[in-house]
């Protein structure tokens, strides 16, 4: 297990172009120290030891050595979540600092080409970037400078769970509906004054109207968004308890 999860490490690191010569000679180490008899093995852990390894024969050694350990180089989105996959648990075990873990976790939202699911970690580090300069969160309900080590350890859980599940599409922007239970793209109305032209409202008043986000189904007002953690959360366990049935039909 533990050479396989150096292995993911590695992988997901060269994925993002940050691995470095060191990387693959401490993974080839760890295959020695787990007993792996194979000369290609020990030639990459012994570039290692180089001052200035020529990274062309690391990689060349390195491809000899997933090719003979009958190893399988992921693609790019494969690869990608399972390096995601790997800083979750080690953020969960403490392996690794909850911050320093969210830090790499979010270069993975444009490194994956802005696959939506990463959004939770851009969205997470801009929170954290709020509260720690005294301001708001914007995403995650209940997170507070105070606390932020275990929200990260918790969104963390919670993603493992996720990027198992086939979500419904567009899902980070929909709504969860308290009263009806339906899953969809809510519908914003205003709250105050709602005769007037907004362009007038602003001219009177000095400032935008307010918005509100209700239920296109039952207009309830009560609504859990799916950016946010305790949102998601709450799909969740309607999903395991099996309650989860109106979704959008033109989201799935």
């Amino acid at each position: 297990m533990k050479t396989h999860l150096k292995f993911e490490q590695l992988v997901g690191k060269r994925m993002l172009g940050i691995a470095s010569s060191n990387d693959y000679s401490d993974w080839a180490e760890s295959l020695l120290y787990d007993g792996v008899d194979s000369q290609n093995v020990a030639i990459l852990t012994g570039l290692g030891m180089d001052k200035y390894p020529d990274s062309a024969e690391v990689e060349r050694y390195f491809l000899k050595c997933i090719k003979e350990l009958g190893l399988i180089l992921p693609s790019k989105e494969n690869g990608i979540k399972c390096y995601a996959k790997y800083l979750c648990n080690q953020i969960i075990s403490e392996e690794i600092k909850p911050e320093k873990g969210l830090s790499i976790l979010e270069s993975l939202f444009s490194h994956s080409d802005y696959e939506p699911i990463f959004c939770i970690w851009d969205e997470l580090s801009d929170d954290v970037w709020q509260v720690n300069n005294q301001e708001g969160a914007i995403f995650n309900s209940g997170i507070t400078s105070e606390n932020i080590p275990n929200y990260i350890k918790k969104v963390a859980q919670q993603f493992l769970t996720l990027i198992e599940i086939e979500l419904p599409k567009a899902f980070f922007q929909m709504s969860l509906c308290s009263k009806c239970g339906f899953l969809g793209e809510s519908i914003s109305k205003r709250t105050e004054i709602t005769w007037l032209p907004d362009s007038l409202y602003r001219l009177f008043f000095r400032k935008h109207p307010t918005y509100r986000s209700f239920c296109s189904k039952c207009g309830e007002s009560r609504l859990a968004q799916m950016w946010d953690y305790n949102g998601r959360e709450k799909y969740l366990n309607l999903c395991v308890n099996g309650h989860l049935y109106n979704v959008s039909s033109s989201q799935t």
